[in-house]
C-alpha cells in the first residue's frame, strides 16, 4: 500500500452571503514522491490579458504538447424507448463546472505515473464540461503555493484565461461533449477592461486571440467568470466582445451576476431582463452569449409558498423572461448549483432538493442545468469522513470510495438511474454520505446520451488509470498512472441490473494492488486491456441483465459480437448471454448464449458469437446476462475484458511515419513526435518500450502527434509507436532503436552573465562536440559551436538577455560530421535584471490606480508618492507590507494624489532583483 500525501487543513467555501464561484471542498494538492511533474513534462498555465494580445503558439511554453486533437463526435438521435426514463425529455442541456484530475492551481499534466487522480466517468449526462477558476500565471513559483492556506490569503497571480487539460479535452469530444475554458475575472487583481482594449476599426484583439487560442488547443469556448461590477459605459463593449467570439463559433457561458443598467454585481434568484440581456439582445444584434449560468437562490426559501402552489416561483419567472427574450430556456438559461456545497445532504442553496426545477405535469426541467463543483465526490471525501487532515482523497486504497460516490451522484443515491424517488435518511457512511435526503441523482434530470453507433464498437471497460497496465490479462507495465486520453467509452449506465431475484454488483476491477472495500466481495484480478475490467459477482440465483451501452449499432450479414472474459468462481450451471435490444423492438431482449460460460476459466477467453441472423435491425441498447439456469450460485464472479461488435472489415491501420525523438533530455525525460493520421482512420496511438530481455512495457497513449516520457528506462533498446483502429486493432510499429552506449554522459552546464560554461566526460564517443542554441520564448536568434571532444569543456558566449527560455542541444560528431548522439537541456538565461515599470496611472472619480506591469516576472511593487511609501490597505497575513504582493493586493481605490505629485514606482521580480524606479508626475 502506497503511503497517503501530505494532509490538508483548509477547504474553499461559499456561503449565500458571498454568491461567488467556490465551491465548498479542499483543494487539490501538488503531486508528490514519484508523481511530481518533470522537469520538462508539459504542464498547462493561465493567461493575463496582456499575454493573450500578443499570445503565440512559438513562445508558449509547451503549446505543441497541450493541443487536443480528437474531433467533437456526433450524438445518436434520441431514443426514447431505452432511457432509463422513457418519459424525460432530452432536450434538457447539461453543464458540468467541475475539475480535471486533480484541479490543482499550478497547471495540469495530460497524463502521469499516479493511479489516485479524480478521472470522470459520467460524459453520458454531460454536453459541457468545464472549469471556473484560473490557474497560476507562466513562470509562478510553486512554493509561492501553500494549499494549507486559505484560498483569499494565496500571494500568487491566477491567469485571467484558463484551457482545458487536453487530455479531458479529448476525452470529452470522444463522448460527444463540448470542453469549455475559462475566462475567470475575479474582484481583485487584473481589471477586467484590459480584456475589452479595442482598435480603432472596434475589433478586439484579445477576442481574436482567445478565438486562435481556442482553435490551436482544440477545445470548443469560455465559461465566463465574471466576479466583478462593470462600468455602465463598457456594458455594451462587453457583449460586442462576447458577441465577437460567438460570431467565430466559439460557445459561451456568462455567469449571470451583472445588471447590464448599472454594471453592478447583482446576485438574483431568477432571470431579470438586465441579465437575460447578455444572452441575447437585439438591438447589438440576436445573440451575444450562447448560454448563461443562472446564479443560485432560485431553490431558496424565499421563493417558496410565496402564494404559488407549485413552488417554483424563481423558475417560472425565468422561464417567462426566456420566452420574453426569445431564448430556449432548456439550452440557454442553466440553474446553477453548488454541488460542492450541498453535497448529498440536499442543501443546494436551500434545504430543499432540485425537483422544483421540473415541470408539475410532465415531470421535465423546465430549465437546463449546471453544477458547480462536481468534483466534491473526490475533494470533499476526508471532510465527510470527518478528518480532512488525512487527505485519503490522494491515497491509492480510498479510489474506490470517490468511484462510488461519484455513482450515487449521478445514477441516484441507489447506484440506480431507473430508481431516482428521494431517499429519505439513506446513508452510506462507508463513503462519507451521512444522510442522502432528498438527492436524487443527475439521471433523475438529464436524459443518458451516447455515441456508439455505426457497425464497429468495442470497450475493455478500461476507466483511464490504473495500477497496472494490462496487454491481453498480462501485466504489460507494473507502475500506477492515470491518461484520460485512453479511457474507453464506459457503461451508459452504471448500473442498471433487472432481476427477480438477489441483484449482483457491478464495479470497475484494477487488480489486488488497491483496496476496493468492504462492499465488495470479489477477488480483483485487474484488467485486460488497460488498466480494468468489468467485474460482476455476488448470488446469482435468478436472470440478472445488466444494460451497458445505449447504441445504435447496425447490423449487417457479416457483423459478430465476441466477448473476452475470465470466470474466476468454481464450475457451475450458469451461462452468460449477449442481451440485445433492436430499435424495431425496444421492449424485447434477444439473449445470445456464450457456450461453456458456466465453467472457471484459466485467464481471460474469447468467444465470437454469429449475429448475423439479425442483419438488417439496429441495435438500440446492449448489455450482458448472467442466468444460473434454475440454480443458485453463491460466490459467482466473472471479469469482462473485452465487450466488440464488429463488422467484418479489417480497420488495421498503417504503420505510423515520421516516428522519431524530438528531445531527449539530460533528466532522462523524452519526447517523441510523430505524423498524426486522420480520426476516421486512427483512433489513438500507443506507445512500447522493447526491453533487453525481450519484454514490451505499454507506455502509454493518445491520439495526437507527439508523446512525453517521464523517465526512459536504462534498459529500453527500442520504442515502438503502433496506430489503433475503431474495432481496436493495431498496426504494425514504427520503430526507434536505442543505443544506451553511444548516450552522451557527464555532461555539466552553468549559466553565467556571458552565457554558458559546459564540460563533458572524455570517455564519450566522437571526434568533436557541437553545441546547438535556441529559444522557446521568441527569440529568434541561434547559435551554434563545434570544439574537439577532446578539451572536455568550452565557454559557449552568448548576447545575454534576462530570463530568456532556452534549449541546448548538445551532440557528439564522428569523423565525417554526423551525429552520434544528441542530449538536450532546458532552462532559463540567468536572471540579473528586473524589467521597470512600463504603465502609467489613471484617475476614476475619486479613485487613483496604477497600471499593471507587462513584465511577466515582477512580485512586488513599491509605489511612493513625493517619497512617501504608499503601504496596501489590505495586510499580508495580519502583518502590514510596505510592497503591494502581485495577486494579492489592488493598487487601484488609492486616495488621489495632488497634482503635481511625483510617483516612484519599483518593481521586484521573483529572483529579488530590484528594476529601475519609473517617476510619474501626476498631471
Amino acid at each position: 500500500m502506497k503511503k497517503a500525501k501530505l494532509a490538508i487543513a483548509t477547504a474553499l467555501m461559499m456561503t449565500l452571503s458571498t454568491p461567488s464561484l467556490h465551491v465548498f471542498a479542499g483543494d487539490a494538492m501538488p503531486p508528490t514522491g514519484d508523481a511530481v511533474f518533470g522537469k520538462n513534462q508539459p504542464v498547462t498555465h493561465g493567461y493575463r490579458a496582456m499575454d493573450i494580445e500578443h499570445w503565440s503558439p512559438e513562445t508558449d511554453p509547451n503549446a505543441e504538447r497541450l493541443r487536443a486533437f480528437v474531433p467533437l463526435q456526433a450524438r445518436n438521435e434520441a431514443f426514447a424507448a431505452t432511457q432509463a426514463n422513457p418519459k424525460l425529455s432530452p432536450e434538457t442541456e447539461f453543464f458540468n463546472l467541475t475539475g480535471d484530475y486533480d484541479n490543482y492551481f499550478f497547471g495540469a499534466t495530460p497524463y502521469n505515473n499516479e493511479f489516485s487522480n479524480y478521472l470522470f466517468n459520467f460524459w453520458q449526462y454531460t454536453d459541457y464540461y468545464g472549469g471556473w477558476h484560473g490557474t497560476a500565471t507562466e513562470d509562478v513559483p510553486p512554493t509561492l503555493y501553500d494549499p494549507a492556506e486559505s484560498w483569499e490569503r494565496r500571494a500568487f497571480e491566477f491567469g485571467i484565461v484558463d484551457l482545458p487539460n487536453p487530455a479531458y479535452t479529448n476525452a470529452a469530444h470522444k463522448n460527444g461533449v463540448k470542453s469549455v475554458g475559462t475566462i475567470f475575472i475575479p474582484r481583485s487583481g487584473q481589471p477586467y477592461d484590459l480584456i475589452l482594449k479595442q482598435r480603432e476599426d472596434g475589433t478586439f484583439p484579445v477576442a481574436e486571440k482567445l478565438i486562435e487560442m481556442k482553435e490551436y488547443f482544440g477545445f470548443d469556448g469560455y465559461f465566463i467568470n465574471q466576479e466583478t461590477s462593470i462600468k455602465p459605459e463598457h456594458i455594451k463593449k462587453y457583449k460586442a466582445f462576447t458577441k465577437t467570439l460567438i460570431d467565430a463559433g466559439v460557445y459561451t457561458q456568462w455567469y449571470d451576476t451583472v445588471d447590464d443598467e448599472k454594471g453592478k454585481l447583482s446576485y438574483q434568484p431568477s432571470l431579470i431582463p438586465s441579465h437575460s440581456s447578455f444572452a441575447r439582445d437585439d438591438e447589438m444584434g440576436g445573440t451575444v452569449n450562447n448560454s448563461i449560468f443562472m446564479n443560485y437562490n432560485w431553490n431558496s426559501p424565499d421563493g417558496w409558498n410565496n402564494g404559488d402552489s407549485t413552488n417554483q416561483v424563481y423558475i417560472k419567472k425565468s422561464v417567462e423572461e426566456a420566452k420574453r427574450r426569445g431564448i430556449d430556456p432548456v439550452k440557454t438559461v442553466f440553474s446553477g448549483v453548488e454541488a460542492g456545497m450541498g453535497g448529498f445532504g440536499g442543501a443546494h442553496n436551500s434545504t430543499r432538493n432540485l425537483d422544483v426545477i421540473l415541470d408539475q405535469d410532465t415531470g421535465n426541467p423546465l430549465t437546463a442545468l449546471a453544477t458547480l463543483g462536481g468534483n466534491f465526490v473526490q475533494h470533499a471525501l476526508d471532510e465527510d469522513l470527518g478528518d480532512p487532515s488525512k487527505n485519503l482523497r490522494a491515497d491509492d486504497d480510498h479510489q474506490w470510495m470517490i468511484a462510488e460516490r461519484e455513482r450515487l451522484w449521478y445514477t441516484s443515491v441507489k447506484i440506480d438511474p431507473t430508481d431516482t424517488d428521494e431517499q429519505k435518511g439513506y446513508a452510506r457512511p462507508d463513503v462519507g454520505v451521512k444522510d442522502a435526503s432528498e438527492w436524487t441523482g443527475i439521471s433523475r434530470y438529464i436524459t443518458e446520451r451516447s455515441i456508439a453507433d455505426g457497425s464497429t464498437f468495442v470497450t475493455n471497460f478500461n476507466t483511464g488509470h490504473g495500477m497496472k497496465y494490462y496487454m491481453n490479462g498480462k501485466v504489460s507495465n507494473d507502475e500506477e498512472w492515470s491518461n484520460i486520453n485512453l479511457q474507453d467509452i464506459l457503461p451508459t449506465w452504471q448500473w442498471w441490473i433487472d432481476t427477480e431475484g438477489t441483484k449482483l454488483q457491478a464495479d470497475f476491477d484494477y487488480g489486488n494492488s488497491v483496496e476496493n472495500g468492504d462492499k465488495f466481495t470479489y477477488q480483483p484480478i485487474g484488467g485486460y486491456k488497460g488498466g480494468s475490467s468489468l467485474v460482476v459477482n455476488g448470488t446469482l440465483d435468478a436472470k440478472n441483465f445488466l444494460r451497458l451501452y445505449k447504441t445504435d449499432l447496425d447490423v449487417k450479414s457479416t457483423t459478430t459480437a465476441s466477448i473476452t472474459y475470465n470466470k474466476t468462481s468454481a464450475n457451475d450451471r450458469s451461462e452468460t448471454q449477449l442481451g440485445v435490444i433492436f430499435k424495431d423492438s425496444p421492449d424485447q431482449v434477444e439473449y445470445i448464449s456464450v457456450p461453456d460460460s458456466g465453467k472457471r476459466t484459466k485467464g481471460y477467453v474469447t468467444t465470437e458469437l454469429d449475429l448475423s441472423a439479425y442483419a438488417n435491425r439496429e441495435i438500440a441498447a446492449l448489455g450482458l446476462s448472467f442466468d444460473p439456469k434454475g440454480n443458485t450460485v453463491q460466490d459467482y464472479q466473472i471479469n469482462i475484458g473485452e465487450l466488440k461488435i464488429t463488422d467484418g472489415q479489417d480497420y488495421t491501420p498503417s504503420t505510423p511515419t515520421g516516428f522519431e525523438i524530438n528531445n531527449r533530455f539530460h533528466t532522462n525525460e523524452l519526447n517523441v513526435v510523430w505524423n498524426r493520421e486522420d480520426y476516421n482512420k486512427v483512433k489513438q496511438y500507443h506507445l512500447y518500450a522493447q526491453l533487453n530481455n525481450g519484454k514490451e512495457e505499454f507506455l502509454g497513449g493518445l491520439y495526437g502527434d507527439n508523446f512525453y516520457i517521464k523517465n526512459l528506462d536504462k534498459h529500453v533498446v527500442a520504442l515502438k509507436l503502433t496506430a489503433v483502429g475503431s474495432d481496436h486493432s493495431e498496426s504494425k510499429p514504427a520503430i526507434i532503436s536505442l543505443n544506451h552506449k553511444n548516450f552522451i554522459s557527464n555532461v555539466k552546464v552553468n549559466e553565467d552573465t556571458e552565457g554558458f560554461n559546459i564540460s563533458w566526460g572524455k570517455e564519450n564517443k566522437g571526434n568533436k562536440i557541437r553545441l546547438d542554441l535556441s529559444f522557446t520564448d521568441g527569440r529568434k536568434d541561434t547559435y551554434t559551436k563545434t570544439v574537439d571532444k577532446k578539451l572536455a569543456s568550452t565557454k559557449f558566449e552568448v548576447p545575454m538577455k534576462d530570463d530568456d527560455r532556452y534549449l541546448l542541444k548538445i551532440s557528439t560528431l564522428d569523423s565525417n560530421g554526423k551525429a552520434i548522439d544528441t542530449v538536450s537541456y532546458t532552462g532559463k538565461m540567468k536572471d540579473i535584471y528586473s524589467e521597470p515599470f512600463d504603465g502609467g496611472y489613471y484617475i476614476d472619480g475619486n479613485k487613483f490606480g496604477i497600471d499593471v506591469p507587462s513584465s511577466k516576472d515582477w512580485w512586488h511593487m513599491y509605489i511612493t508618492i513625493n517619497g512617501e511609501v504608499v503601504q496596501p490597505m489590505k495586510k499580508y497575513n495580519g502583518v502590514a507590507t510596505d510592497y503591494f504582493i502581485r495577486g494579492y493586493h489592488d493598487f487601484n481605490g488609492l486616495p488621489v494624489p495632488k497634482e503635481g505629485s511625483i510617483i516612484g514606482i519599483t518593481l521586484e521580480d521573483y529572483n529579488g532583483n530590484m528594476s529601475e524606479v519609473k517617476k510619474i508626475t501626476v498631471k
